[in-house]
């Protein structure tokens, strides 16, 4: 039986010294359709034009990042409610302090929430990501349950906060809707750099993302200087009617042209 293909694309993690345009341009040159981009974090595609220079260019936008963090105090609702860059049917991506969904602070997270689904039209587009330091893989799902929030599955974020990611993806994936994806050193996701996805060393990527089943979009947010091979085994992954189990460890090589000096130069 044969699932949805995701989109695929990259996040302004991988290249934030490019501007809206170049990001967009980068993301459509390396076949994908969709980028995901981080406020606040001083990406460039914040003062080159925005969402429209990117939407402009051809690309979708599948999500913005904020540094909002579900039920910390130092991010009141109002402070969610203006939060710059929201749209009604754009996801938002914000993170979830360890002990939201806890008696003393579950009124303030369902607040935040509240005023972020004002904002996007929905509290299923607001996508709590698997992070380290945050809400821990139990406390993601039953947030999910309660506030009907979504998961934005960070493959590295994940495996940094659960002892068995596969598992724990499994857990996860009713909610997960979206997965960012960075190669990684299998059993070292504490210390680990960024790899390329199909690094020898790598933890596989590809049975995580099978354990989530159906997503939206793959987005690859890694400071490897692999972009290109990356976004293409992403690709022969997710080739549209792709049964399951067809998974596939390599990829067609793309042009080592196709990413600017400028972009490596930032990873």
């Amino acid at each position: 039986m044969s699932i949805p293909a995701p989109l695929i694309g990259l996040s302004s993690g991988s290249a934030p010294a490019l501007g809206a345009a170049e990001l967009a341009a980068l993301t459509l040159r390396l076949g994908g359709t969709v980028v995901d981009v981080r406020a606040g974090k001083g990406h460039a595609w914040e003062d080159t034009g925005g969402l429209d220079a990117m939407r402009a260019a051809g690309a979708d936008v599948c999500f913005v990042g904020v540094s909002t963090v579900l039920g910390d105090a130092a991010h009141p609702p109002a402070d969610c409610a203006a939060l710059p860059w929201l749209e009604q049917g754009l996801p938002v991506k914000v993170f979830a302090a360890d002990g939201c969904t806890a008696p003393g602070r579950i009124d303030l997270t369902l607040a935040q929430i509240g005023a972020l689904a004002e904002r996007t039209g929905d509290p299923g587009l607001v996508l709590v990501e698997t992070h380290q330091g945050y809400a821990p893989v139990g406390e993601l799902a039953e947030l999910c349950r309660q506030a009907g929030t979504a998961v934005l599955l960070d493959t590295l974020g994940l495996a940094r906060i659960a002892p068995d990611p596969l598992s724990a993806a499994g857990l996860l994936a009713p909610w997960t809707t979206h997965a960012q994806v960075k190669g990684f050193t299998r059993g070292e996701a504490s210390t680990s750099r960024h790899l390329p996805l199909a690094a020898p060393s790598a933890m596989p990527t590809r049975p995580l993302l099978s354990a989530v089943g159906a997503l939206r979009t793959v987005t690859v947010e890694s400071r490897a200087p692999s972009l290109p091979e990356d976004t293409a085994l992403l690709r022969q992954w997710f080739a549209p009617d792709r049964e399951p189990a067809e998974t596939g460890l390599t990829a067609d090589p793309v042009p080592e042209e196709e990413i600017s000096h400028e972009t490596r130069r930032h990873q």
